[in-house]
């Protein structure tokens, strides 16, 4: 099994400029910044991308004077920084009994999706990568959950709601009235501490891995990893924060809603995702489609196992993912 990423201090802006052959003293031109995102990401990722790193320098270039100097290029290097000794989440988003050979069994909905295949992909990842940190998520509903099919009679519906109880059935989407919720009927899945509600048997648990517990208030439907607690805080943001964590990977169930929620409040909430596109499985191959799209519309990336197997272990850089933390700096102005 990899050992985890050393979490050793990052080097200073001093060191990363004499990396890359950058004299603080001078001012750094798009030309020399070009050829230095050249040594970080390679020929051909910076033509493929090019316009990319054309608004990367025009993000630090606050004067637009065509040259980063002063605290415009120290923003520049603590961006290169960044990519260069990022700090790697895997976050496995609810690889759950119900969802592979239970109530929610991906296979049954008729999509020829199947759940058991995001298992072996995700122990090479948990096996061979340099992981800063894993986090599980895991559905975890009271019997009594709003979602619930088998729990329509509990509660009235809006005088909006299309679909009335009478004629109402499972994958349907109804609206309560209290409290006002558009909500889909799942038949009663991963109900908690019960063997439904369990990771899959076969899937490599670390004893150094953190655990998220989502969807447990009853009148509340969460699918992110994101979910906000009574408080308003998240606890998945706080394992984030308390590690300084930059880049998360996300793979698991199921790839159109809960994997795609959680890619999408990752994005809103300043960090660089990349789903693992092997790793996940969904409902609908449509919506997966859509669901990718949104989640590259909102900067996030797409890879596959391989590719991210090499970014974390090899430090191989995706400028998809350092075109977002570039926006994120200079929308925080990180100096």
């Amino acid at each position: 099994m990899a050992q985890p990423a050393s979490n050793a201090a990052r080097p200073s802006s001093a060191a990363i400029l004499l990396k890359y052959g950058i004299d603080v003293k001078e001012a750094l031109d798009y030309g020399t910044f070009q050829k230095t995102c050249v040594q970080i990401f390679g020929t051909n990722e910076v033509e493929k991308h090019e316009w990319r790193v054309r608004e990367v320098f025009e993000l630090f270039d606050a004067n637009a004077d065509d040259v980063l100097t002063e605290q415009e290029l120290h923003r520049c290097c603590n961006w290169i920084r960044e990519i260069v000794n990022p700090v790697n989440v895997l976050l496995v988003v609810d690889v759950q009994n119900d969802f592979i050979d239970g109530t929610l069994a991906l296979r049954n909905a008729g999509y020829g999706q199947e759940g058991t295949e995001v298992i072996e992909p995700i122990n090479r990842l948990l096996n061979n990568g340099r992981w800063n940190k894993v986090i599980y998520s895991q559905d975890w509903h009271p019997h009594n959950h709003i979602s619930f099919f088998e729990n329509l009679a509990m509660r009235e519906l809006h005088s909006e709601s299309k679909v009335t109880k009478e004629i109402a059935k499972p994958f349907d989407t109804v609206v309560f009235s209290q409290p006002y919720l558009k909500q889909i009927l799942w038949p009663r899945h991963c109900v908690m501490n019960t063997w439904g509600a369990e990771l899959h048997k076969d899937l490599l648990i670390l004893s150094s891995s953190e655990r998220i517990y989502k969807g447990q208030h009853s009148d509340k439907e969460s699918y992110s990893a994101f979910e906000k607690e009574a408080d308003g805080s998240s606890k998945l943001e706080k394992i984030l924060s308390s590690i300084g964590a930059t880049h998360i990977y996300v793979c698991g169930l199921a790839y159109d809603v809960c994997v795609k929620e959680t890619c999408l409040d990752g994005l809103r909430l300043g960090y660089s995702i990349t789903v693992i596109d092997n790793s996940c499985r969904g409902v609908k191959p449509d919506d997966i489609i859509m669901a990718k799209k949104l989640i590259i519309e909102n900067g996030g990336s797409v890879a596959c196992t391989d590719r991210v197997l090499s970014m974390v272990n090899e430090g191989k850089c995706s400028l998809v993912m350092a075109h977002r933390t570039a926006r994120i700096i200079r929308e925080k102005n990180i100096l």
